[in-house]
């Protein structure tokens, strides 16, 4: 992609609207909430008693917490207490790692823009004829 010394502005521009964009993008990790690298989710299950509602479709829920930790995973049935303590804190942790994930993808468009600005910048004078022939960086 070539740029010249007119897309300068617009690169600028572009750069300045991308560092707006990075207080609103890290808000979460100025948070106080605490946080839990856990997931919250509902199961429906059967649960065998032969004359049982959900035999007839109307399954049982439960709100399950699914826990990665180091040496594998497990799952937690939680009641409406735990679901009021966890909930909060899984939300927290997902708002922070997106947090992470958007911060990447900013700061790879960030590097893109800067080089575009250093190409549109270049100058060569000084460089003999011969020089200037030769590929630059």
């Amino acid at each position: 992609m070539s740029t010249s010394t007119n897309d300068l502005p617009k690169l600028r521009q572009l750069l300045r609207r991308k560092l707006s964009e990075l207080d609103r993008m890290l808000e979460p990790a100025f948070d106080r909430q605490a946080v839990f690298p856990g997931r919250l989710s509902v199961s429906r299950h059967r649960c065998g008693r032969p004359n049982c509602r959900c035999n007839d479709g109307e399954l049982h829920e439960a709100v399950r917490l699914a826990i990665q930790f180091k040496d594998g995973a497990a799952n937690r049935c939680l009641d409406d207490d735990g679901v009021e303590l966890w909930q909060p804190r899984t939300e927290a942790y997902r708002r922070l790692r997106d947090a992470e994930r958007s911060f990447r993808k900013w700061q790879k468009d960030i590097v893109v823009l800067l080089d575009s600005i250093e190409r549109a910048r270049r100058s060569c004078d000084g460089l003999s004829p011969e020089d200037r022939k030769r590929p630059l960086r």
